[in-house]
């Protein structure tokens, strides 16, 4: 079951990609925004300030657009004050004083959306430390969990498969103890960079902690696991002998086909394969395909 805060933050992700995706529809929205208030602050006269009503399309311009949006929807909104402001009657003593006003607004304007662009900037900054590790700059145990959570709510809604892999590094230890952390610290970085590169937008990797990794290859079949799996095998012992690492990889992945179960079990499930690899000799990729009646029974053995 999907925690209600996994499942908020999900939907607030969702929300955030889809105005990312449609920039053209946030800009349509904070120009019609910005004229809706600029008629209703024509309409109601000069004896009530509709100032703080324009910040809301200046706000959803800079938070989803930046900071050039933004300041455009700033200066569109001074303007529009001042424009009806004079329509409403407003009269001056002195022609300046209109201008100084308008400049004054454009300035409050500017500041607020300078402030919400300096915000998402470090709420990203703080999001991305939060859920990736530091040294391969991959997602943690903890963010990768709560992605694993929804896509196999999702497997388990539309009935599709999906494709989970867990790997543990042979002789790690090794070159930890004869050539320092260092190497070990750019080992590990070189085995996150070969993971990206074999990863789409929309899978997911992280280290798990120490030497051992997973990937969750969203909507992957059997036959695209058969293919993909043994390619990556491949080139992350291709990267280790090119630079004289005596490091190997016990691989255990399992399609879903249909999934029903619980997270906890198809982690245990995929965790218990790559360990059943690691007893069997090292050095190995052992990939299963299951239903969910069969969990058990694929995390024990080599079924394919």
């Amino acid at each position: 079951m999907v925690s209600p805060n996994t499942e908020s933050r999900g939907l607030v992700a969702a929300l955030a990609g889809y105005f990312s995706r449609h920039k053209g529809i946030v800009l349509g929205g904070a120009l019609a925004g910005a004229l809706l208030i600029g008629v209703l602050d024509f309409l109601t006269g000069i004896e009530l300030s509709f100032s703080l009503f324009y910040l809301g399309p200046i706000a959803i311009a800079a938070w989803y657009l930046g900071l050039p949006a933004g300041c455009g929807i700033a200066l569109l909104s001074a303007v529009l004050w001042a424009i009806a402001d004079l329509a409403a009657g407003h009269l001056y003593s002195q022609h300046w004083m209109l201008l100084w006003n308008s400049i004054i607004r454009l300035a409050f304007f500017v500041m607020v959306t300078v402030l919400l662009v300096r915000l998402k900037d470090a709420l990203n900054v703080k999001e991305a430390l939060a859920n990736t590790d530091h040294l391969t700059r991959l997602l943690n145990r903890r963010a990768f969990n709560e992605r694993l959570e929804l896509e196999l709510k999702r497997a388990v809604r539309y009935r599709q498969a999906f494709t989970l892999v867990c790997f543990d590094l042979d002789n790690f230890k090794q070159v930890n103890d004869s050539m320092g952390h260092d190497a070990g610290d750019e080992l590990l970085q070189c085995v996150g960079t070969v993971i990206e590169s074999h990863i789409r937008d929309v899978d997911a990797a992280a280290r798990l902690g120490g030497d051992e990794f997973a990937v969750l290859f969203p909507l992957m079949e059997p036959e695209a696991a058969g293919k993909t799996l043994p390619k990556l095998r491949s080139d992350l012992l291709a990267a280790m002998e090119q630079r004289g690492w005596p490091v190997t990889f016990s691989i255990g992945a399992i399609t879903f086909v249909r999934p029903s179960g619980k997270l906890r079990d198809v982690l245990k499930a995929v965790d218990e394969l790559m360990y059943k690899v690691k007893r069997q000799g090292k050095n190995d990729l052992w990939h299963n395909v299951c239903f969910d009646d069969e969990l058990e029974e694929c995390a024990k053995k080599r079924c394919v």
